[in-house]
């Protein structure tokens, strides 16, 4: 069982930032023997709308000004306080911008295998980028080991509130007679939500057209200027926004509802049955990391995890705390990439160099 004061310094931890100091009176142990450092990765973002032009509008400012914490961020800090009570040593967090997340990415799959360095990585990291852009620098097969799995995250289907469908049958028969017409936002290329959407344009026998937005905050905006009629959210960015003038959410892409949208259903249980499509975030490794080390990362993290407080927590934002064990999760990259390689690799981009 967790101890309390374990339980206040992670409720506290997800409110601070940077390094997280040693408590007193820490138990000395082989592992960990130097401070700990995760990596968090994320893309550059900045005043851009939709890619190519360089304008704020008002309606951007607006919705970014109200813009949730970075899950990543959230996630790399809950973890964090997982392990400094048993640490004598400081856990640091390093935020490394660029390479939509690849950048961070090879920095860990480069540096030493000795359990001190993670990796905070989601399915783009992992699943998505190295077979939908040229030029990255890692094979996650080849350098990384998985340590624990950390939580997952539906997508909401948001479309303009300029649309007079209700339900996500009544959108796709709004669709089909304007192919070619309607636009749709994600927050990038090779994003979860962009994934989303080529699957929703499968399924449906619709013909959407992509547009790349720098960010999701942007591609909201998008839809409030009715630059794009929908977008697949992340489900804690949706909720940030909800109820809103500009857009509403028609349905979920996970496999049961979500409790934070009540009364929204699925894809799934709404015409397109077999549609699932969630984002994930674990904690990884080099690889070549001792096992002792990763099961004592392991063991601290998914501890704290299943903790009520912890839970609570991530419900509130919109994530559901990682319940598969270890094996079960790292099955479920494997699943996820067998699934999804061809297609990404079919559509795949150019390098974009220092992005």
């Amino acid at each position: 069982m967790l101890r309390d004061s374990k339980r206040l310094l992670t409720i506290l931890g997800v409110l601070g930032v940077g390094a997280v100091h040693l408590p007193p009176g820490a138990i000395a142990q082989p592992f960990p023997s130097k401070p700990l450092k995760i990596v968090v990765p994320y893309p550059i973002s900045g005043p851009s709308d939709i890619r190519g032009t360089m304008r704020m509008s008002r309606t951007y400012r607006m919705i970014a000004h109200n813009a949730p914490p970075a899950i990543s961020d959230t996630l790399a800090r809950v973890a964090a306080q997982a392990i400094q009570p048993d640490s004598r040593f400081p856990v640091l967090l390093e935020r490394q911008p660029g390479a939509v997340t690849t950048r961070g990415a090879t920095s860990v799959a480069r540096a030493e295998a000795d359990g001190h360095t993670l990796l905070l990585a989601s399915n783009g990291t992992i699943v998505i980028n190295p077979h939908y852009f040229q030029g990255v620098e890692y094979d996650p097969a080849r350098d990384f080991i998985l340590v624990t799995p950390l939580a997952t995250m539906p997508f909401v289907l948001m479309v303009s509130t300029s649309l007079s469908v209700d339900t996500p049958r009544e959108f796709v028969e709004w669709l089909r007679p304007r192919p070619g017409e309607i636009n749709y936002g994600s927050s990038g290329d090779g994003s979860t939500g962009h994934l989303a959407g080529e699957l929703f344009r499968r399924k449906a026998g619709v013909h959407i057209v992509h547009a790349s937005f720098n960010g999701g905050v942007a591609a909201l905006s998008g839809i409030a200027q009715r630059q794009v009629s929908l977008m697949f959210a992340a489900l804690p960015l949706a909720l940030a926004y909800l109820p809103n003038d500009h857009f509403k959410p028609l349905a979920v892409t996970s496999v049961r509802r979500s409790d934070r949208l009540e009364g929204v259903p699925t894809l799934d249980e709404s015409g397109l049955p077999g549609f699932e499509i969630e984002g994930w975030y674990g904690l990884f490794a080099p690889a070549g990391t001792p096992a002792p080390a990763t099961a004592w990362v392991r063991s601290q993290v998914s501890g704290l995890i299943a903790s009520r407080a912890i839970q609570a927590h991530l419900r509130g934002l919109g994530l559901e705390p990682a319940t598969m064990t270890y094996e079960q999760f790292a099955t479920r990259i494997h699943t996820e990439t067998d699934k999804w390689a061809p297609v990404l690799r079919a559509s795949r981009l150019p390098s974009r160099g220092g992005a």
